[in-house]
Parts: C-alpha cells; structure tokens; sequence
C-alpha cells in the first residue's frame, strides 16, 4: 500500500523532510504546540512566510513520491543521481495544470484531496510571495498548513500504484494531436 510517514531509505539527512517544512511553517503561523502563538497580531511576512512553507511541503512531498514510485526508494549508490534528476523533473505551473485536469477524473479520494489542496495552497503561495497587498488571518493560515499536513499524509498511504501513475501524468510529456 502506502509507505510511511517517515524519510524513506536514503535517510533524513539526505532528503528534503515535508513534515520538517509543516513544523516550520506551524512555527511562523504560531500554531506549534512548543511555539505558541505570540500575544497581538502576528506580523504578515511570518503568515506569508508560513503559507510559503507549507506549499512546498507539499511540492516536495509530491517530487519525493514521484522519485520514489518511478525509480525507487534505494539508499545512495547507482540510481541516486536517477532518483535526483526525477525529484527535481517537476515544475510548479505545470504541477497545478496537471493535477488541476487529474482531479476530475482520478478515482482515489486522497489523490483527489491532494490535488485540490495542492492548487489551492499554490495560488495562496503565489499572493503570499507576490501580492503586496494580500492580507492573511493566522486563523486561515493555521487551516490551510492542517489541511496540508492532513492531504500529505493520505497521500503518502495512497497504493504506490496511484502514486505512480500520478507521477508518469505529471512528468511524461502529452503527445501531440
């Protein structure tokens, strides 16, 4: 089925950890159980900062899944650089478009979560980096990282076979009609 929550078998120290990202990113929000929450407002650039970071747990959770479904979880020797170039195939736009398109035809509920989510904390990522003007509730922010942390762990036990699939959808270039 899924594999666990844990780094895979290349260890901690060398791969990215999503559930470190999550942590950092309950940190800024001020939601951590050992960090709590200053008193007053929280300062945007720590909400943004926080939204920000709990994107790219989840982009690297998925880049991980897609090394990890296509060439394996082995520990470093011949396929590392393999395993790296897979990891690192994916791009953000595309990610979005792809699973944007996979969501409405994939069977798998934590698939289907984790896409949707995925879109969503995307374009929260992009006002949180980009847009002066955007303002966030650490209210909102602390959903948003436990909606992400919930989607990354579903996912993670999703059947490798899912995850694989998804990954060929999101790295294999369409043919052309």
């Amino acid at each position: 089925m899924g594999r666990s929550h844990e780094p895979s078998a290349m260890g901690a120290g060398r791969r990215m950890n999503w559930q470190h990202s999550i942590e950092a990113a309950k940190m800024l929000a001020g939601s951590h159980e050992t960090t709590p929450a200053p008193p007053g407002r929280p300062r945007q650039a720590m909400l943004r900062r926080a939204v920000s970071t709990a994107y790219y747990a989840m982009f690297h959770a998925l880049c991980e899944s897609n090394a990890d479904t296509l060439v394996g979880q082995s520990p470093p020797g011949p396929h590392t650089d393999l395993w790296v170039e897979t990891y690192r195939a994916l791009q953000h736009r595309s990610a979005k478009n792809r699973l944007s398109s996979y969501i409405q035809v994939i069977p798998e509920p934590s698939v289907r979560n984790f896409g949707q989510v995925f879109v969503n904390m995307q374009q929260q990522r992009i006002s949180a980096d980009y847009d002066p003007r955007a303002r966030f509730a650490r209210s909102e922010v602390v959903t948003s990282i436990a909606r992400t942390e919930a989607a990354i762990r579903a996912f993670c036990d999703a059947p490798s076979l899912i995850r694989r699939q998804l990954a060929i959808y999101l790295l294999v270039p369409r043919g052309r009609n």
